[in-house]
């Protein structure tokens, strides 16, 4: 829940505002009497209080319903290829009900004898479809239309999980028509549908048979077993997965596991009607997955013997892997991941992206959100390699983006990753510019040490945490239009506003820059002292005081040398020494024994920076850190020992706590104080010339916030522009 649809709150609360301010009157109903009693005026001043509450909540309320609507119509509309094709098999089944070559025996029908229907139709094909009576005719049409209705929706709930063959079929020109790269969303709304016909279908079957006196069908005949098994299944493969509380209550293997059921209600619905073709229908459907099932299961899963898997902080593990024989990563696709380690059944889709440094070889980051992942994250208390299978790739949404020359790419959280990969695979041909919307430092921290962002295009970073940031000046030196902004952004706003800048090669608006300033001022400005107290208060949140002062022995005796700091003095090895210098040596070690020393502390904080990407120390930090170390060094023996060394962290720690406690905090502009900026009068003008710039623009976004999503799709409802949406909520 990172962002609200700004611009809509926007122009609604400068509606309210000029509203009032026009029709400001007095009335008897919102204020009192002049002569009232203070109790009177106490009372009334409650009761515009709760009428303004009241009103507040259904303009909310109202707002919130008529985004839901626009989103389902954008839906319906998306859709409709598929629902003409439903309403045209549902057409079907009410004509093939009573056409006389149909159902209906024609209204001389042997078994509609002495019947209501007798002289007008006879609908009586088999036993089990028998309607004879009028409202059985009602009851059987029902029932009828809307299995007639749902045959499309069952094979595209199979061949949408086809992965091999949309693959296979996305490297064809037949992805120039179908959504061979988002089919997801598909299986998604047949789904949901399906999941409510087969109950509604059933509903009026079972009442059919029961009025009839025909309810033993259910258990004496195919078609009553094969429904009923369809019926008790549907629940189960279906629900978990559709409702956000199911999906967060029952763990992600089970829920897979249930679906995996689909199978088996596809096999019962072959012999649901033995008399019709639903037979040859159904089965090509439920072979065509099992067979691309059975393939990829063979032939597509790699074997990695060694993924290098690492801890990104408290929130994150990052998973980078050589490729396999017959591993292509053409970028902008996902892969499933299966440790067997930690749950040889269970895989688990993740965005990828070339890795930034090593070549043949590609990353997953991985959000420690659910119980698979907090136990992946829980079980790398320090990096390694493990053994693992991939599966894939396969296209993603992120795929289809070259479809327009000017890219936007937009995330929150974990979902930056796949924009790495769009990076990686378009930097030669397109300028992806980023928005990234993002809370954990540790991602910022990990991606701005390990990726190259593109210079040439706007990347701008918005941190919502509260944890102070350690980043290298160096990125953002070398690459200008690299910004981190504190607070989040006006979505709409801040979009629109890079659109004019690319497009009239310009600056971005002031607005941004002077936040931008703000945040690099706040993050390069800081003394030595600061920056050691954000260091070691980021430690203390990873590690314990045992475990911290631990490292530091341990750099304490092994020196500089192996640490790869660049050390204040490092240490020779011993037998490069002289005889005379041994005994320097010999001093040095038994300043080891007594604590933490001056080396070993300086190689201490470089370790613990590099986690944040910064590489380097200036001669004047260094001497600012030695001096630090001096006043530390109670007894002046050189070495810290365990106390000492704990009382100095904590000194640290809050050595300007009370300055950054009353530190001014950066937020993004309230809706009641934004103005039209630059960027929306600029597109105003273009569209008011009729040079409409949007047609050339793609947004990608990959993340679950689901304002950010009514946003982009407000955007795209209002301006045209193309919208791709990607996400692993399963």
């Amino acid at each position: 829940m990172e962002i609200a649809d700004q611009n809509r709150m926007e122009s609604s609360t400068t509606k309210r505002v000029s509203h009032t301010q026009v029709h400001a009157e007095p009335s008897s109903e919102s204020a009192p009497p002049v002569g009232a009693k203070p109790a009177e005026r106490s009372k009334s001043r409650k009761s515009r209080g709760r009428e303004r509450r009241v009103s507040g909540f259904w303009t909310r309320k109202m707002r919130v319903l008529k985004s839901k609507a626009l989103k389902t119509s954008r839906e319906k509309r998306s859709f409709a290829p598929i629902l003409v094709l439903c309403m045209c098999t549902s057409c079907w089944a009410v004509a093939s009900t009573f056409s006389e070559n149909g159902a209906n025996s024609g209204p001389d029908g042997s078994e509609c004898t002495d019947q209501p229907t007798e002289g007008y139709f006879c609908i009586c094909p088999r036993e089990t479809v028998c309607a004879t009576e009028w409202h059985e005719v009602i009851f059987l049409v029902l029932s009828r239309c809307s299995a007639y209705f749902d045959y499309p929706l069952y094979i595209l709930l199979f061949l949408t999980k086809c992965h091999n063959l949309r693959g296979a079929l996305y490297r064809t020109h037949l992805s120039e028509w179908l959504p061979l790269e988002d089919m997801h969303h598909l299986h998604t709304f047949a789904g949901a549908v399906v999941s409510v016909e087969v109950v509604w279908h059933s509903f009026w079957h079972l009442l059919r048979w029961g009025v009839a006196g025909d309810i033993s069908f259910v258990w004496s005949h195919v078609t009553g077993r094969s429904g009923l098994v369809s019926l008790l299944l549907t629940p189960l493969i279906a629900w978990p997965m559709m409702f956000r509380r199911a999906r967060r209550s029952i763990p992600f293997g089970y829920r897979k596991a249930l679906h995996y059921l689909s199978v088996v209600w596809g096999i019962s619905i072959c012999f649901h009607a033995p008399k019709m073709h639903i037979a040859y229908i159904m089965g090509c459907a439920v072979g065509c997955y099992v067979l691309d099932w059975t393939v990829g299961y063979f032939m597509a899963i790699h074997f990695c013997p060694s993924l290098q898997m690492t801890r990104l902080g408290a929130t994150a593990v990052e998973i980078a892997f050589e490729h396999p024989p017959g591993f292509i990563n053409r970028g902008g696709g996902y892969v499933y991941i299966c440790l067997p380690w930690l749950a040889r059944s269970e895989w688990h889709a993740f965005s990828l992206y070339k890795h930034p440094t090593k070549k043949n070889c590609s990353s997953v980051c991985i959000a420690r959100l659910g119980d698979w992942t907090k136990d992946l994250h829980a079980a790398l208390a320090r990096p390694g390699a493990h053994p693992g299978w991939i599966y894939g790739p396969f296209p993603s949404p992120f795929s289809g983006a070259t479809s327009r020359p000017n890219l936007m790419a937009v995330a929150s959280g974990i979902g930056v990753t796949p924009t790495l990969g769009t990076i990686s695979q378009l930097a030669e041909t397109h300028k992806v510019n980023v928005v990234w919307m993002c809370r954990d430092h540790d991602l910022i921290e990990y991606f701005m040490r390990s990726v190259q962002f593109d210079d040439d295009a706007w990347s701008i970073i918005f941190y919502t945490g509260k944890i102070p940031l350690l980043l290298d000046e160096d990125h953002f030196l070398r690459n200008p239009r690299l910004l981190i902004i504190e607070g989040r952004p006006a979505l709409r706003e801040d979009i629109l506003g890079i659109m004019a800048a690319v497009e009239s090669d310009s600056l971005l608006p002031k607005t941004l820059l002077d936040r931008a300033a703000t945040m690099s001022h706040k993050i390069f400005g800081r003394s030595i002292a600061e920056h050691l107290r954000v260091v070691l208060e980021r430690a203390t949140t990873t590690y314990s005081m045992d475990d911290l002062y631990d490292l530091g022995m341990e750099y304490s005796f092994e020196g500089s040398r192996s640490a790869g700091a660049s050390g204040l003095d490092g240490i020779v090895p011993l037998q490069n020494k002289g005889a005379a210098e041994i005994d320097g040596e010999q001093r040095l070690a038994h300043l080891c024994a007594e604590g933490v020393t001056v080396q070993g502390f300086e190689c201490l904080v470089t370790e613990l920076e590099k986690v944040s990407g910064i590489s380097s120390r200036t001669e004047v930090q260094k001497s600012a850190m030695l001096a630090i170390f001096e006043q530390l060094d109670k007894n002046s023996n050189g070495a810290l020992e365990f106390v000492e060394f704990e009382a100095a962290v904590n000194t640290l720690k809050g050595v300007v706590q009370d300055k950054e406690a009353n530190s001014h905090e950066v937020d993004s502009p309230k809706e009641s104080e934004k103005k039209p900026s630059v960027a929306r009068m600029v597109m105003q003008k273009q569209q008011e010339a009729g040079l409409n710039y949007f047609k050339d623009w793609g947004i990608m976004y990959c993340g679950g916030a689901a304002p950010v999503v009514a946003t982009l799709k407000q955007m795209h409802h209002d301006l045209g522009v193309s919208v791709k949406i990607e996400s692993f909520d399963w």
